[in-house]
């Protein structure tokens, strides 16, 4: 007798359609396999993110450096919505093929998440923080489906710019009290015009 499927596909508080368990499920279980067609990156770059609403939403599943799962062609595993606090998790296995699996045991009619660690390229602002919002409500949210990994890299390289940026202002503002302290405004421009004349010999140098 065949076994009954661990899922049903219906509307989802999160977002869209989503996939929600027809039976209790028990921790370690492989609910549903992520499918579709494998494709090359230039491939799934073409095929893109679809945006409804100013919200970006990818069916696409990167196995490796070269290629990516094309689910908008696969089954019903592509409806799975994002979760911060998922109850499951993406295994890829040695022949590359994915499976949720479930994290902790998910009772019937609970909708079933993971969490997505999407990684997107160049800087992430609050705007494509925005693009790629999250919306499962948990407690832990971070408001965004973007890899947490991620996010911890870009505020990195925002404090360090802005530290650096505090320092410049520092040193700029000490500069300007010493010039009311007694210098004149006059030697400050000397200075500045040999500077700009240096730069200038420089630019000249070149081919």
């Amino acid at each position: 007798m065949k076994s009954q499927p661990y899922y049903v596909v219906r509307n989802s508080k999160i977002h869209g359609k989503g996939v929600f368990a027809k039976r209790p499920i028990r921790k370690g279980t492989k609910v549903i396999e992520y499918t579709g067609p494998i494709v090359s990156i230039e491939e799934a770059d073409a095929i893109g993110t679809t945006t409804v609403a100013g919200h970006t939403h990818t069916m696409l599943f990167t196995i490796d450096d070269e290629h990516v799962i094309d689910g908008n062609a696969g089954g019903n595993a592509k409806y799975i919505n994002h979760s911060c606090d998922p109850n499951c998790e993406a295994i890829q296995y040695d022949d590359d093929t994915i499976f949720i699996e479930s994290l902790k045991s998910i009772p019937k009619g609970q909708e079933i998440t993971y969490d997505y660690h999407l990684e997107v390229p160049g800087k992430i602002t609050d705007k494509v923080k925005k693009e790629y919002a999250c919306f499962c409500g948990s407690p832990k949210c971070r408001g965004t489906q973007i890899a947490a990994s991620i996010l911890e890299k870009q505020a990195k390289k925002d404090e360090k710019k802005k530290a650096k940026k505090e320092k410049k202002e520092a040193k700029k503002a000490k500069g300007n009290k010493k010039n009311k302290n007694g210098k004149p405004d006059s030697d400050v421009k000397v200075k500045k015009d040999k500077k700009d004349k240096k730069k200038n010999k420089k630019k000249k140098a070149k081919p």
